[in-house]
């Protein structure tokens, strides 16, 4: 019995956390479509559907503020400066997402209090029961834009199992009415496990 509440304890509190927001305050609908462009553009280069094939996509319906880590040298700030700062803005909070995610791979969006009950039902095996061929879930932030919302910064992370997770920004920009990555010079971040 100590070993799965143990369990829980140490993924929750490995979990980032998103800013704080009242018992009062319920996120408010995230409805920025190209949001949605941005995040239906680098899911599929995500570790459950690049590794492993994942046949329906978790992705939790809050978004989670991260750390900005990002820095971009004096050159690409020009660029990508004010992405970053509307990031760090829009995270301050957190922002429920709307089914508007453009995916071949069929998706399932869960909440906090899903996924805690599913890894209170068994752990991880509790969460595959529940979600098999999903390899895990994935968590997204808000995504900050430049002004004219050609830039685009943005967090994705997936936890697939016990030490089995990783995430990481994103830096894109829009060419031709297409989401790409963007080629920016500093010092970037990530986590695996």
């Amino acid at each position: 019995m100590l070993r799965p509440l143990v369990f829980l304890l140490l993924t929750f509190s490995s979990l980032p956390q998103s800013a704080a927001v009242t018992k009062d305050e319920p996120p408010a609908p995230y409805v920025d479509a190209d949001a949605y462009e941005v995040y239906s553009t680098i899911l599929p280069s995500e570790w459950p559907l690049r590794v492993a094939n994942a046949k329906t996509l978790v992705i939790m319906s809050a978004t989670k503020g991260y750390q900005m880590c990002l820095s971009p040298e004096k050159e690409s700030e020009k660029v990508i400066g004010t992405a970053i700062s509307d990031y760090v803005k829009l995270n301050e909070k957190t922002w429920l997402l709307q089914r508007k995610f453009s995916l071949e791979t069929p998706y399932t969006t869960l909440g906090s209090d899903e996924l805690k009950a599913a890894l209170e039902r068994g752990g991880w095996d509790g969460f595959y029961k529940q979600h098999p061929n999903s390899g895990g879930w994935i968590e997204l932030s808000a995504v900050g834009f430049n002004a004219d919302k050609t830039a685009a910064v943005v967090y994705m992370g997936h936890s697939c199992g016990m030490l089995c997770g990783g995430g990481g920004f994103h830096v894109l920009r829009k060419k031709e009415a297409k989401w790409i990555p963007l080629e920016w010079k500093g010092r970037a971040c990530g986590w695996a496990s």
